[in-house]
């Protein structure tokens, strides 16, 4: 697991649009069946786009940092209608090939984590069928799969399934805060 002076995972900020939308293209154009978003859709949008995403709170970006580089991104979103907001979603979340297997994909995922259970009571992610690295990472720090989404994206043609994840913290004040 990479730790030390030399990796840090923080909150990304405005101020880290360009690096942030550096890492998300690369992401999205090597992966394409990880993404909802597209290489094509998203390299078309202007820098505002990105620096409103990281400068959305409670709603969070969180970036691995190695060396001085962003190398790896998890985000957190809150759902926006009222019924819904006790309900938080992590998405895009991508390490650069070079930071694969050193842990970082588990540290950024446990920030995300940390993040939302002072947010939200239910936090939700997807996977898709067939990534079972991603997939035994997120079960083992606490995700259930909780459905199927048949055909949730179609790349080049072909069709993918996504596993639907799931994870609840307690109610801040309930008996599960005192026992932990």
């Amino acid at each position: 697991m990479a730790s030390g002076p030399d990796l840090i995972i923080r909150q990304l900020g405005v101020a880290d649009a360009e690096a942030y939308r550096a890492v998300r293209l690369r992401g999205l154009r090597d992966v394409p069946t990880a993404f909802t978003q597209s290489f094509e859709e998203e390299s078309a949008w202007p820098i505002e786009r990105f620096e409103r995403r990281l400068g959305s709170p409670p709603s969070a970006i969180f970036g691995a940092e190695l060396s001085g580089k962003l190398i790896g991104i998890a985000s957190f979103a809150v759902q926006p209608a009222l019924k819904q907001r006790h309900r938080g979603e992590m998405w895009g979340v991508y390490v650069d090939p070079a930071g694969r297997g050193l842990g970082i994909g588990r540290q950024l995922v446990q920030r995300v984590i940390d993040h939302a259970a002072a947010h939200v009571l239910v936090l939700e992610a997807g996977v898709r069928v067939g990534n079972d690295t991603a997939a035994a990472l997120y079960e083992s720090l606490g995700f259930r799969v909780s459905g199927l989404h048949p055909k949730a994206l179609c790349v080049d043609g072909l069709f993918y399934d996504e596993h639907l994840l799931v994870m609840e913290f307690p109610p801040a004040g309930s008996a599960g805060d005192a026992a932990a």
